[in-house]
C-alpha cells in the first residue's frame, strides 16, 4: 500500500512569494544594468573617436602634414564643390574608418544623426586643411601657436552621453565635455 505525504509540495502562496521576491530583486538591478549599458556605449564612442583621430593622423602623414577637408554637415553642405570637401567616411575610409566606426550606439537610440548625416560624429571645420606642424586658427583673427592637444577635430553631434559630448583633439586624445 502506498503512503501519501501531506505537505510535501509547495503551496500556491509560497510560489507566489518566491516570484514576488525575484521580481523585486530584478527591479533593483535594472537601474544598475542601465547605467552599465550607458557606460559601455560611452566607452565604445570614445574608441570610435580615437580611431577617427588615428585615421586623420595617417591621412596627414600622406598629405604633406595637412588634415583632410571634411564637410561638417553633409546633408546641408557649407563648402562649394570646388573646395573638395568630402564626407568623413570618404576621406578616412582608406585609413581604416568604416561605417561601423562612425556609428555611436547612444546616437542611434537617441537623435540618430547617423541616419541623417552618415556619421554620429561631426568633423570640426577648424580642423579642415590644417598643417599639423603649425596649427593656425581663424576665429576673430589669425591665431597661431595652437597646439594639437587643443585643436578640436571631431565630436558627437549632440550630448547623448549623460548630457555630455565626447571630443577628439588633434593629438588623438578624447575628452568628455558639456
Amino acid at each position: 500500500m502506498k503512503r501519501k505525504y501531506a505537505g510535501s509540495a509547495f503551496t500556491l502562496i509560497e510560489l507566489l512569494m518566491v516570484i514576488a521576491i525575484v521580481a523585486c530583486l530584478a527591479a533593483l538591478l535594472m537601474p544598475t544594468l542601465t547605467a552599465v549599458r550607458q557606460k559601455a556605449d560611452a566607452i565604445a564612442c570614445q574608441s570610435n573617436l580615437r580611431q577617427i583621430g588615428i585615421a586623420g593622423q595617417l591621412y596627414a602623414a600622406e598629405h604633406s602634414q595637412t588634415t583632410p577637408v571634411i564637410e561638417p554637415w553633409p546633408s546641408q553642405p557649407v563648402y562649394s564643390p570646388a573646395a573638395g570637401a568630402q564626407t568623413i567616411l570618404a576621406a578616412l575610409q582608406p585609413y581604416g574608418v568604416t561605417a561601423a566606426t562612425l556609428r555611436c550606439r547612444a546616437d542611434i537610440i537617441g537623435p540618430n544623426y547617423y541616419a541623417k548625416e552618415g556619421s554620429s560624429y561631426e568633423w570640426c571645420p577648424m580642423a579642415n586643411g590644417q598643417n599639423i606642424q603649425s596649427v593656425k586658427l581663424v576665429w576673430g583673427g589669425n591665431v597661431s601657436g595652437v597646439t594639437l592637444s587643443r585643436l578640436l577635430m571631431a565630436f558627437d553631434y549632440s550630448n547623448v552621453h549623460n548630457n555630455a559630448s565626447h571630443v577628439l583633439f588633434g593629438d588623438g586624445h578624447v575628452a568628455s565635455g558639456n
